[in-house]
């Protein structure tokens, strides 16, 4: 079986305080675009990767998935990766929510997206959103996760960019001022903003609380925002803890115009678009 595992990007990103068990309670609206990863997994006698990371995150699910529902199928999994590593996109996650998804279908287990989506919590934070699809509120550390009314959206045209350097998720963390459990959600902003379809709308309520913290330790995030700017974007946010960055555009067409001038500036950048 061939299966895409799509990258996300966090439209807003709330970061209401810190839990007792370390993590912290986030609200977020969270959206798949179309950069993925390709899957092909096939049965076999054990359980088998080639991701080639220390942390498989899909061996990981695998075999919580296995566990959880008493199979004893295997699987042989390759990974063709196009999602950057640890750029808050999500794509280890991604991987994983599409290995917990594809083998729900494979093994014949006939689990739901929600019970998927409980397994995927224990893999890693985003999977409970990538596993249900779609335009997704997350809370909680990302383990509750519920569908946003009105969906599917119409898509909305980004450019990705990166810088060369990496950001470190738990530094960025550590430096970020929660806002406060009771602070006014703007998350529900942006599922208006949605709902209407106005990319204005959609650009106007981005919003990100881990930015200036990631700015500080990472500073190239803010030179790719300004690259996407400089070169035509709507506007511009971080997706996750960075160091990806994301840029609402006019159109494809100028989106990939964009693209190119921000790659020539020494950045990584991809045209994509959100889906649903």
């Amino acid at each position: 079986m061939t299966v895409e595992a799509h990258a996300k990007v966090n439209l807003t990103l709330e970061v209401l305080c810190r839990r007792s068990d370390g993590y912290h309670a986030l609200r977020s609206v969270v959206m798949p675009v179309s950069l993925c990863d390709t899957l092909e997994i096939s049965l076999a006698n054990g359980l088998s990767s080639d991701v080639g990371y220390v942390d498989d995150l899909c061996l990981r699910a695998a075999r919580l998935l296995r566990d959880e529902s008493g199979s004893s199928c295997g699987a042989s999994i390759h990974v063709a990766k196009r999602i950057p590593a640890g750029g808050g996109l999500g794509g280890g996650s991604a991987d994983a929510a599409a290995t917990l998804v594809a083998l729900n279908d494979i093994w014949g287990l006939g689990l739901s997206r929600v019970e998927l989506a409980a397994i995927g919590a224990r893999v890693g934070s985003d999977v409970p959103a990538l596993v249900l699809g779609g335009a997704v509120l997350m809370e909680g550390r990302g383990e509750v996760v519920s569908g946003i009314p009105g969906a599917p959206f119409p898509p909305v045209q980004l450019v990705l960019a990166a810088p060369r350097e990496p950001s470190s998720t738990a530094r960025v963390y550590a430096g970020c001022a929660p806002r406060g459990a009771g602070a006014p959600s703007v998350s529900g902003r942006m599922a208006e903003a949605l709902r209407s379809g106005d990319v204005g709308a959609v650009a106007s309520a981005l919003s990100n609380d881990l930015r200036e913290p990631a700015v500080r330790l990472c500073p190239g995030i803010a030179a790719a925002e300004e690259a996407l700017l400089a070169n035509g974007a709507v506007a511009a946010s971080m997706s996750g803890s960075g160091s990806t960055v994301f840029g609402i555009v006019e159109s494809e067409e100028r989106g990939r115009e964009i693209a190119a001038k921000v790659s020539s500036c020494g950045f990584w950048a991809v045209c994509t678009h959100t889906i649903g």
